[in-house]
């Protein structure tokens, strides 16, 4: 379900389970994290495009696993998080196209590539709050970081669904193009990413990112062990109830 391409110096990772709007489950989480690990010790390998089958990017995190996690008296460890931790240590640069919607963790996961490209319509929106849950994917700190307090507010408590023009004026992406064309256009920037000498690309986005990279981490952190308690609560357990009688 996560379909793994490379041409010309790119590693494409589409997202591909489109009969589910593109929703996550642990397994999909693990397959992009080692795809990402092995690409970026792969010296043939200067960029990495993610996106989704069809017209959607991700729905987020799969219900179904949610679920699960929220009545297992043992949970493991979240493989979702897993993954935003293999992406914050990625040297290569990571370049997403977005398409439709980009919910939950489709969203947050933006916050750590370093190039977005969307289409005009595309749909973007964190329920965390909604669900009985608290932002994740150290989104407490990239997301202020990225589009001020003030939106980081609008879109981690509100809930408020922006478009991808909205997200181009929060800063939450970098181009917008017409809907259908955000993947290639993501293709090409990765491409012209690839041309450029490997070794300086990787030390730049690594200085960089420097300033910031403990800050986000710790905020990981202490977002986990909040997301693990709230996970279990009964607000998360009836408002994931209410979805699946959907």
């Amino acid at each position: 379900m996560i379909d793994v391409q490379q041409c010309d110096g790119v590693l494409h990772l589409i997202i591909n389970r489109p009969e589910k709007k593109n929703a996550l489950t642990r397994d999909m989480y693990e397959r992009l994290a080692e795809a990402i690990t092995r690409a970026n010790t792969d010296d043939q390998v200067s960029a990495i495009v993610i996106s989704g089958k069809g017209n959607v990017f991700t729905a987020g995190n799969d219900l179904d696993d949610f679920r699960a996690r929220a009545t297992d008296d043992r949970p493991k460890p979240s493989a979702g998080l897993a993954f935003i931790e293999t992406l914050m240590n990625c040297d290569t640069p990571v370049i997403a196209g977005v398409e439709g919607l980009a919910i939950g963790i489709g969203t947050t996961l933006l916050l750590h590539c370093d190039s977005v490209v969307t289409g005009r319509n595309a749909k973007f929106k964190t329920a965390f709050v909604d669900l009985g849950l608290v932002p994740e994917a150290a989104s407490t700190v990239t997301m202020p970081l990225h589009l001020g307090m003030r939106r980081a507010m609008d879109l981690l408590l509100f809930g408020e669904v922006i478009t991808g023009e909205e997200a181009r004026e929060s800063g939450l992406v970098s181009t917008v193009v017409a809907d259908g064309e955000a993947v290639a256009q993501a293709l090409t920037l990765a491409r012209r990413l690839a041309d450029k000498p490997r070794d300086a690309l990787r030390a730049s986005k690594r200085l960089i990112r420097a300033p910031w990279r403990e800050q986000i981490r710790e905020a990981l952190e202490r977002e986990r062990s909040v997301f693990s308690e709230r996970l279990r609560s009964e607000d998360c357990r009836a408002a994931l109830e209410r979805l699946a009688q959907r």
